[in-house]
């Protein structure tokens, strides 16, 4: 229960600040992305003295935060795709971590212990929850309707998109294995360190930005 209450109170702080900095775009945003993109790396080099491995995790993670930079500012549709990404990814592992603690069952990998079949099945039920909300709401969020998010295409590539998710979740959780360690760093209270709390977003950013150029432009 503390750990959980740690966790709530962790995300009721940084939650607001990510919508603040977003909303105001320009200088205060490129100040955000570089001091989490700075302690992203610091956690890297850290915990890693491969420098190989430390330059290719550094270049993915620079490559989600110039994601997040580009759909921020480059048009009203990217900036849908990039609200698009923080929701679905939200709303994935809240349904993994809800359906994981609440019917248990058998473990999806011996690479997360506390990754199962029934959180995978979460992820992939709340990932949805994003697109009514995207639908009902984007004229609040840019003044126009432009993406119809109920769509059999937006439902198809949302659960797609927890499932780029869940994997960035897994393939940092082998990461720390592999370094026998439980958390990257404990900068967040509750969640470990900064990479531990976007390691499935990082990837979902890129595919959000991969999407709009392809789709978009």
């Amino acid at each position: 229960m503390t750990e959980l209450l740690k966790r709530f109170a962790t995300s009721i702080i940084l939650l607001p600040l990510l919508i603040v900095c977003f909303y105001l775009s320009g200088e205060i945003l490129i100040l955000f992305l570089f001091l989490f993109l700075a302690l992203c790396i610091y956690e890297i080099f850290v915990n890693s003295k491969n420098i190989i491995f430390n330059l290719v995790s550094s270049f993915i993670v620079l490559a989600a935060f110039y994601s997040a930079y580009f759909l921020r500012n480059e048009n009203d549709n990217s900036v849908l795709i990039l609200v698009w990404c923080f929701l679905t990814t939200f709303f994935s592992d809240i349904g993994g971590y809800v359906f994981g603690k609440t019917f248990k069952g058998k473990k999806l990998t011996k690479i997360s212990p506390n990754k199962t079949y029934s959180g995978a099945f979460g992820s992939f039920v709340f990932s949805v929850i994003s697109l009514p909300i995207l639908n009902s709401y984007q004229d609040t969020l840019i003044n126009l309707n432009l993406i119809d998010f109920m769509s059999i295409k937006f439902l198809s590539l949302t659960l797609f998109m927890s499932l780029i998710c869940q994997c960035g979740d897994l393939l940092v959780s082998y990461y720390k294995r592999a370094l026998n360690i439980k958390d990257i760093s404990n900068f967040l209270p509750g969640h470990g360190g900064v990479l531990d709390r976007i390691d499935g977003l990082i990837f979902v950013l890129i595919f959000g930005y991969i999407f709009t150029n392809i789709v978009f432009n």
